[in-house]
């Protein structure tokens, strides 16, 4: 058997142990049980003193791992089998998602005195945006132990106006660069503009903005998961809605057998500490998903936060218009009351759909109406704002009319329905 260590700041949290039929398992630390600020670190992991031998265990902590192709890319740095997520975890789970960190079983976490940030040239950081397809999180090199979940090449790095930084020893990144999207165009654009938009029509979103370096050009989105206390940058833990159920990652798509949106606001509902602000949310979230045509919000998309020993809802993230891009999926990762084609959803679905998140049809019937209205009085400033900041963008022209138009259509559809 062989065991890693599990810490949130300095206190060990517990310990992940794989055995010779490569089962997972987990068990709480008694000193974690035994502080006055300990947390479970997943729905699906209750605090518990028994060993926690389930499938839940392998899935909370894969999730944690980068997909796809970025996967066998940082494994083939590594010289590891893309398919060892115990190995990768131990190699790279230093810096992830939300507040624990892995180590091997002899490690423990630097304390933040000892955290250190190398300084990076405009050069030197378009050298590593330029290496990100080649190699993500800066695998490979000396001292990085950097993983975070999602199947698109990027970078976690600590940004300072105006400098950035490598994050060393043990020390947390502040900020995620993300480079264009290979063979899809102007991808940085679309997502800082749908981002821009979701924050002006009142979801909850971190701050983003689009930088360049030499000749190299990124994606920058503030973490939310990081908090800065008394000039000490802390971790604040989260965890996708798949590790919340204890699903794969393979299971993300409500097509592959994942969950839906009834499962999502059941979640919320049973677990927010504010349930009435994070519902409206969430709906919010379905909202805009389906006026910008963002087919991916599937449920690692969604994720709760954990502060001061509360569950919410953590802000948006990964909202981009996808339905501009031919060779990307035309179906909605979540079904809207039994589609997932969104322009065949008419208002007999949203009525299926307040059934199953047991919201009257009247009243999500008035928030989609006045949601449509309002996104589509702020989409031509907002559009103003990304033109001052940057650059007009053709894409961006032909994203603002697909939203337009879709509002239209949206509004009319429930219009002639009126009595």
């Amino acid at each position: 058997m062989e065991t890693l260590n599990v810490f949130f700041e300095q206190t060990r949290v517990g310990s992940l142990s794989i055995n010779d039929r490569r089962l997972f398992s987990f068990q709480y630390s008694k000193e974690w049980l035994a502080s006055p600020n300990a947390f479970q670190i997943s729905i699906s992991l209750p605090m518990q003193e028994d060993v926690i031998s389930n499938d839940k265990v392998k899935s909370f902590f894969s999730n944690l791992l980068p997909e796809s192709a970025v996967r066998i890319l940082i494994a083939k740095q590594l010289g590891i089998s893309d398919k060892n997520d115990f190995m990768l975890l131990k190699r790279i789970g230093g810096e992830c998602a939300g507040a624990i960190i892995i180590l091997p079983e002899a490690a423990i976490p630097e304390s933040p005195d000892q955290y250190t940030y190398r300084f990076l040239s405009d050069e030197q950081l378009a050298d590593l945006i330029k290496d990100t397809p080649r190699r993500p999180l800066l695998a490979g090199q000396e001292g990085i132990r950097i993983s975070l979940a999602g199947a698109q090449e990027k970078l976690a790095l600590f940004y300072k106006d105006p400098s950035f930084y490598i994050p060393e020893n043990g020390a947390p990144s502040n900020f995620i660069l993300k480079p264009n999207m290979a063979h899809f165009q102007f991808s940085i654009e679309n997502e800082c503009f749908c981002m821009m938009l979701a924050n002006a029509v009142g979801l909850a979103v971190p701050p983003v903005m689009i930088a360049r370096k030499e000749d190299q050009k990124v994606l920058l989105i503030k973490r939310y998961d990081r908090i800065l206390e008394n000039d000490i940058l802390k971790r604040l833990h989260q965890e996708d809605f798949c590790q919340a159920m204890g699903l794969s990652h393979e299971l993300k798509y409500q097509a592959d057998g994942g969950p839906g949106l009834k499962v999502c606001f059941d979640m919320v509902r049973s677990y927010s500490a504010n349930p009435i602000k994070d519902f409206q949310q969430l709906m919010q979230w379905v909202f805009f998903n389906y006026l910008i045509g963002n087919m991916d919000g599937h449920a690692k998309n969604l994720s709760f936060i954990y502060q001061a020993k509360q569950i919410r809802l953590a802000p948006f993230y990964d909202m981009l218009c996808t339905d501009i891009y031919d060779d990307l999926s035309q179906k909605l990762a979540m079904k809207i009351g039994g589609e997932n084609r969104s322009e065949w959803i008419m208002e007999r679905h949203w009525k299926r759909f307040a059934e199953e998140i047991k919201v009257s049809h009247p009243i999500l019937k008035k928030r989609l109406l006045d949601f449509c209205l309002k996104v589509t009085s702020k989409i031509d400033s907002t559009y103003g704002d990304f033109i001052n900041r940057y650059q007009q963008n053709s894409l961006l022209e032909d994203i603002t009319a697909a939203i337009k138009k879709r509002s239209a259509i949206t509004l009319k559809q429930f219009n002639s329905t009126k009595k």
